[in-house]
């Protein structure tokens, strides 16, 4: 009889426990539920106070206008507009070489035109070539390929017996730059590698106004020709040339179809007056046709002008003689300038180059070879 005592005595007391354990969890959970509803509360009190505020609210933007403060920010930048020079404009033969960077125009802080000298000093230091940075606010109405033959001409930069001058020129406020290599540079930089430097590196900075960062950009890219390897140089310029028919051919095949019709039209026109307009007119559209075919032309486009230029023809009528007549034209391409004599050779500052903390040229001769742009 003690035993089952015992038991219940123990199971009352487990009872007793468990019920208390019950109770301090569910204390628990309303403190905690008491807890959570406070903070609710307090939540909802700031997001009132914040946004509640006027003042507050009208200075928090949406995304739409964050968005939208990206795209006008990033228009300003494209649509910026350069710095102009506020210098007066110099001739070329008052400018004095004293230094790889000749600032005329104004336009780099004190800390660009350091960097900038660094890097030329640079490529002299290394042999490569002796190149000088001329800034002008303008050229007053000379060609800037004129003005910088010009200063070559006076300055004489690069050794006289390997002519590895190298000069860069900038009209600010003409917007155009023109970069001349001497003789001995032509090869490794040549007119298209120029061209090339100066639209993919020096304009696309020049235009959001950062002159210093476009010019460093491009000396880069001139120093990187000048230590390349020949062998790969040759065949970076000939993928970058193979690049560019491409890119002109696609350009060129509506002209090219263009000036076909125009033969076929003249020839029609005296064909049908020596043969009939019949047959005139079927000789001149069946080798229109032919023509526009074998040069790449869409088949849509020759089958249309084909029906017209046999329309035109055949109503023109034969016998008596047609009269046809064409004004062709080509594109305009810049000038080949011929300087007699040869270049720039002889006379010369000395020794060139930068001994004893000054600078000037070393009788470099200049051919005419370069590039320019504008932006």
């Amino acid at each position: 009889m003690v035993t089952p005592v015992s038991f219940a005595v123990n199971g009352e007391a487990s009872s007793a426990a468990s019920s208390q354990s019950s109770q301090q969890l569910g204390d628990q959970s309303v403190e905690d539920m008491v807890a959570i509803a406070k903070a609710g509360q307090q939540n909802e009190a700031i997001n009132d106070a914040i946004f509640g505020n006027e003042a507050i609210t009208d200075n928090i933007p949406t995304i739409g206008e964050a968005s939208a403060d990206d795209s006008r920010r990033q228009s300003e930048v494209a649509t910026a507009e350069p710095r102009k020079s506020t210098a007066q404009g110099v001739d070329s033969d008052k400018l004095i070489l004293n230094s790889p960077v000749v600032d005329q125009a104004n336009i780099f802080t004190p800390q660009e035109k350091q960097l900038l000298t660094q890097r030329l000093r640079q490529i002299y230091d290394q042999g490569l070539a002796q190149a000088a940075l001329v800034t002008v606010p303008t050229t007053s109405g000379m060609d800037i390929f004129q003005y910088s033959m010009q200063v070559a001409d006076k300055w004489q930069l690069g050794n006289k017996d390997t002519d590895d001058g190298l000069l860069i020129l900038v009209a600010v406020n003409d917007r155009n730059i023109y970069i001349l290599s001497g003789y001995g540079l032509e090869g490794v930089l040549p007119d298209a590698a120029l061209n090339r430097i100066i639209d993919e590196e020096i304009t696309p900075s020049f235009k959001q106004g950062d002159y210093a960062g476009g010019l460093v950009k491009g000396i880069n890219r001139i120093e990187e020709r000048l230590v390349a390897d020949p062998d790969v140089l040759a065949q970076s310029d000939a993928l970058a040339k193979e690049r560019a028919q491409a890119q002109n051919q696609a350009v060129g095949d509506s002209p090219s179809l263009f000036g076909t019709f125009l033969i076929a039209l003249i020839f029609g026109l005296f064909l049908t007056s020596v043969l009939g307009r019949i047959l005139g007119s079927f000789i001149a559209t069946g080798g229109f046709a032919l023509m526009a075919l074998s040069a790449g032309a869409g088949l849509f486009t020759t089958i249309f002008m084909a029906i017209f230029l046999w329309l035109f023809l055949i109503s023109r009528g034969g016998g008596g003689g047609g009269k046809g007549g064409g004004k062709g034209g080509g594109g305009r391409r810049g000038g080949v300038v011929v300087f007699p004599g040869g270049g720039f050779g002889g006379g010369g500052f000395g020794g060139g180059g930068f001994g004893g903390g000054g600078f000037g040229g070393g009788g470099g001769g200049f051919g005419g070879g370069g590039a320019g742009g504008s932006w």
